[in-house]
């Protein structure tokens, strides 16, 4: 049989007390005077892993001592039953909970009013200097050329409900620049609106010339007069080119309305003037076109013989002459005596054209010499033609 261990006596009992119950022991052996160290179980009980937390302190079998009995029915302390007793389970909480608990327990953070200040003293301190300040507004602003053309639209457009409001909006128009006069025919052949025209200017719809009434020797007499500050010749001009300085001649002139008459070979630009709807002739009788022939062929004669355009620019004169000619016998001049002549002059003229060649496949099969100007022996054969026209008409000048 094993000796019992501690400092008892060997009346004593052997003990069966777990190693959680070692503090009582010690306790004891203070109370009964000992003054040596600590036993041999609490001196193991240091040393050692501490036991299952599921050893609870039992009564000691055969006490004999009241202290030994109080010992063995105490609890142990508070500290030492939460370590020997296993930890309860926690209880989960939501996570919305949880995170609105944690928002609620932690306070904002804000920052002093005196520091707030410091820092935007030091932010204006250090920063770079502020740009001005600018109108971001896009809106364009009106021009000058805008304005003009906005008030030459809103005349044409009380022109036309003028028109409109006579009945005579889709009427067919005729001019007479020698008498000066502008008509609206009605389908009867009366006239239904008339107004005073002069030339303002003319634009070239093949070459890009713009020239004005008083630099034109054939429309001198039917234009207004010379404009300070105007060229009386532009050339490259485009169509929005020629509208503008149509529209600030018609300003200089004080012309009512402004009107283009079109046709295949050029535009004409007229200030109307006098808009009446209570005519004082009831009929238009157009004038001779010979002088309108005269003049085209005369400028695209001495267009060939100076040789300062392309033969590109000279085909398509050719060709803008015979439409217009065309144009003028079914317009203008039909069941009048005139429609013949106008007819054969124009498939003339388209001949002509068609003689100077195009790039093409069809032109290198015919065997054609291609150059961007004119041959000189293709040249002389147009000029000899073109002057054999121009005698013909002249003989009704």
């Amino acid at each position: 049989m094993p000796k019992p261990r501690g400092r008892g006596t060997s009346a004593e009992p052997r003990r069966t007390v777990k190693a959680s119950s070692g503090s009582a022991r010690a306790r004891r052996h203070g109370k009964a005077g000992a003054k040596a160290g600590p036993p041999a179980a609490l001196r193991d009980g240091q040393e050692r892993a501490p036991a299952s937390s599921r050893a609870r302190p039992r009564k000691a079998k055969g006490a004999t001592s009241l202290v030994e009995a109080a010992v063995a029915k105490r609890p142990a302390a508070p500290g030492k039953r939460a370590a020997a007793e296993p930890p309860a389970a926690p209880r989960m909480r939501p996570p919305r909970a949880r995170a609105g608990e944690q928002a609620s327990a932690t306070p904002p953070k804000r920052r002093p009013r005196n520091a707030k200040a410091k820092s935007g003293a030091d932010d204006a301190e250090f920063s770079p200097p502020r740009p001005p300040e600018l109108d971001w507004d896009d809106t364009p602003s009106e021009s000058a050329e805008e304005a003009l053309a906005q008030r030459w639209a809103a005349r044409g457009e009380e022109l036309f409900q003028q028109l409109e409001g006579h009945g005579a909006a889709l009427h067919e128009y005729r001019a007479d620049l020698k008498e000066g006069r502008f008509v609206w025919i009605a389908p009867s052949g009366r006239v239904s609106a008339e107004a005073s025209a002069r030339l303002l200017c003319s634009w070239s719809c093949a070459t890009s010339v713009l020239v004005m009434a008083w630099a034109d020797p054939l429309a001198s007499g039917a234009g207004i007069e010379r404009i300070d500050g105007m060229p009386a010749e532009q050339d490259g001009i485009d169509e929005q080119g020629a509208w503008q300085i149509a529209m600030r001649a018609a300003d200089a002139c004080n012309a009512a309305f402004l009107y283009r008459v079109s046709s295949p070979q050029a535009w004409y630009f007229l200030a109307l003037d006098g808009l009446t709807f209570s005519p004082k002739r009831t009929s238009f009788h157009p004038g001779a076109p010979v002088c309108l022939v005269l003049r085209a062929i005369s400028e695209v004669r001495e267009a060939i013989a100076s040789r300062a355009e392309p033969a590109d620019v000279v085909r398509d004169r050719i060709s803008a002459l015979s439409d217009s000619l065309f144009h003028q016998a079914r317009y203008a001049y039909r069941d009048t005596d005139w429609v013949a002549r106008l007819d054969r002059t124009g498939s003339c003229l388209s001949h002509l054209a068609k003689r100077i060649p195009r790039a093409g496949f069809s032109a290198i099969a015919a065997g054609q010499r291609i150059d961007e100007w004119l041959e000189r022996e293709l040249a002389v054969e147009l000029i000899n033609a073109l002057s054999l026209i121009e005698d013909e008409w002249s003989l009704f000048g």
